[in-house]
C-alpha cells in the first residue's frame, strides 16, 4: 500500500487539515492516510496542548466519513519527545511491506536537514510537501535543487484553506463561533467537553 503519514498536534483538527489530506490522497494516489497526533512535539512548546485522548477522539470524529483515513495513537506508546524517526521505525513494524509518504509543511520542509536523523528518515520515506503560493513554490524548488538528499522529495502546489488551530482555540476562549472551521462533530465535542475555554 501507499500510505501517507500526516503528523501534527491537531489541537484541534480542522477543515484545513482535512482539505490538505484530500489533496495528498488524490495527488499521490494514496491507499491510506494515517493521521498521527504528536504526543510531545520536539520543536514546539506543549503549552496549551490538550490531552492526547481528546485530540485522538476529535480526529476519529473528523475522519470517520472516509475509509481511507485512519488515526494512529502510535506516538503515545512511548515516553519522551516524539521524534519522527522513532515513529517511522515503529510504523515499519506495523506495515512492513508498505511505502510511506511523509507529509510535511513548507516551513518544516525548509528546516528538514535539522531534523533528528534526517538522512535516515529519507531512507524510509518519500518526503512530500506543498506550497501555497508561487513565490513559496520557487523557494522550495530552489532548496530542493541545492540539497542532493532531497532529490526524491515531492513538492506539490495546492490551494490551502486558511484555517489555524491557534485561531480556533482563541475563538473558543473568547466565546466566538468556529462554525465552518471544524467538522460539526468536532465543534460539538469541543463544546460538550469544555475544551479551550
Amino acid at each position: 500500500m501507499r500510505i501517507g503519514i500526516f503528523g501534527g498536534a491537531f489541537n484541534p483538527v480542522h477543515n484545513g487539515h482535512l482539505h490538505l489530506a484530500k489533496c495528498y490522497l488524490d495527488a499521490l494516489k494514496l491507499d491510506k492516510i494515517l493521521f498521527l497526533p504528536t504526543a510531545v512535539p520536539p520543536h514546539k512548546t506543549s503549552y496549551g496542548l490538550i490531552s492526547g485522548e481528546h485530540r485522538i477522539k476529535m480526529l476519529r470524529l473528523a475522519t470517520a466519513y472516509n475509509k481511507k483515513y485512519e488515526v494512529s495513537d502510535i506516538e503515545f506508546w512511548r515516553s519522551g519527545k516524539s521524534y519522527t524517526f522513532d515513529t517511522i521505525k515503529a510504523l515499519q513494524s506495523v506495515y512492513p511491506s508498505d511505502k510511506f509518504y511523509l507529509i510535511t509543511g513548507s516551513d518544516q520542509y525548509l528546516y528538514f536537514e535539522n531534523w533528528y536523523r534526517a538522512d535516515d528518515i529519507l531512507k524510509m520515506v518519500t518526503l512530500v510537501t506543498a506550497a501555497r503560493e508561487k513565490d513559496e513554490l520557487d523557494k522550495m524548488l530552489e532548496f530542493k535543487e541545492q540539497n542532493d538528499n532531497l532529490k526524491n522529495s515531492i513538492i506539490s502546489r495546492f490551494d490551502v484553506l486558511e484555517v489555524s488551530s491557534t485561531d480556533i482555540r482563541e475563538r473558543v476562549k473568547q466565546g466566538g463561533s468556529i462554525e465552518g472551521l471544524v467538522p460539526r462533530e468536532v465543534e460539538q465535542y469541543i463544546r460538550d467537553n469544555n475544551l479551550y475555554v
